[in-house]
């Protein structure tokens, strides 16, 4: 069994070889060979090492961007790179800080087999966040119910299937943001509880801001779905301002308002109205600004900020020489 495992890297030098480290000892415990594509998202400081792969002992290759271009596109490169590699099994793809365990790849992986689920993502069975963070994450997995009609219950830490990962690299929204592209997918999934590992080293970058930030980025996958639901409810505001009006005409007309609380509540009623209308004009404008491109050409673009290549002397020894930057036809 071959398994590449896609991991964005970006200032994390020890935490890199630590994970490469334990999946070394799992890949030898599950009789499992694992080739590692590690996507060095523009570090400066800390950068990933190849000596961490070769120390280890396993295949893998480090992907040199040429710009940090955020952990999401990391991922959507990977991916496009680990498309073009022979005889894969499944494709993994985790973080390199430990907080995704290598000890949850087999599960991951036995979900996958038979044919019968595309991906299996990990669900957190036990989680280790602050209570602030739990409540908004609580409050956002709502909101983003009632925005979209989607569930998003799981995050980067997944298994792929060959016919997965063909669909995934070929997807603009993989780049925005990983978890919404499965959805948006349709991909069969398997949900696998696992438990959230604790850091090798260092802290972690992800702020409150950056939180939310991806939380909108999920939003954007869908926003054909968002534009749908708001224009529903535009019809639905715009319902009820006609009804408003009339029952405050109808109340004037009685005797049984003061003055001025017709024009008052009529003023309100629009204003809503007018406001929610260009909301949605400006979501309409904003959404139609991405140009969807067609399968080959999204992962051609994803590969072009790869600047270096480095691989292992394993890696040409299972037949992964061949693998490399796909540039676009001139």
């Amino acid at each position: 069994m071959t398994v590449a495992i896609v991991t964005p890297v970006f200032e994390d030098q020890q935490s890199f070889a630590e994970l490469c480290q334990r999946l070394a000892e799992i890949g030898r415990a599950a009789s499992i060979r694992f080739h590692i594509i590690a996507v060095d998202d523009g570090s400066l400081g800390a950068p990933p090492r190849i000596e961490a792969l070769r120390e280890a002992g396993v295949s893998g290759e480090i992907l040199r961007l040429a710009r940090n271009v955020g952990h999401q596109m990391a991922i959507a490169i990977g991916l496009a790179h680990a498309h073009a590699l022979p005889n894969l099994t499944a494709c993994i793809v985790m973080d390199s800080d430990g907080e995704d365990t290598p000890e949850s790849i087999p599960r991951l992986l036995a979900a996958v087999q038979g044919g019968a689920v595309d991906v299996a993502t990990a669900q957190r069975a036990k989680r280790s966040e602050t209570l602030t963070f739990q409540t908004f994450y609580a409050v956002y997995k709502r909101l983003f119910k009632v925005l979209t009609g989607q569930r998003l219950r799981f995050g980067n830490f997944m298994a792929l299937t060959p016919r997965a990962l063909e669909r995934m690299s070929g997807m603009h929204e993989t780049s925005t943001h990983v978890a919404a592209a499965v959805v948006k997918a349709r991909l069969r999934r398997a949900d696998v509880p696992t438990d959230r590992g604790r850091r090798y080293a260092g802290q972690s970058r992800m702020n409150f801001p950056s939180l939310v930030l991806h939380g909108m980025r999920a939003v954007m996958v869908f926003a054909d779905l968002v534009l749908t639901r708001m224009a529903l409810a535009l019809v639905a505001m715009a319902a009820i301002v006609v009804l408003v009006v009339i029952a405050a005409l109808a109340a004037k007309l009685l005797g049984a308002t003061t003055p001025g609380w017709v024009t008052l509540v009529t003023g309100f009623a629009l204003t809503l109205f007018v406001q929610t209308g260009l909301f949605t004009m400006i979501t309409l404008i904003v959404s139609s600004l991405g140009r969807v491109d067609t399968p080959p050409r999204v992962r051609e673009r994803a590969l072009e900020y790869v600047a270096e290549i480095e691989r292992t002397d394993a890696s040409a020894a299972i037949g992964f020489t061949g693998a490399g930057v796909r540039r676009p036809a001139e």
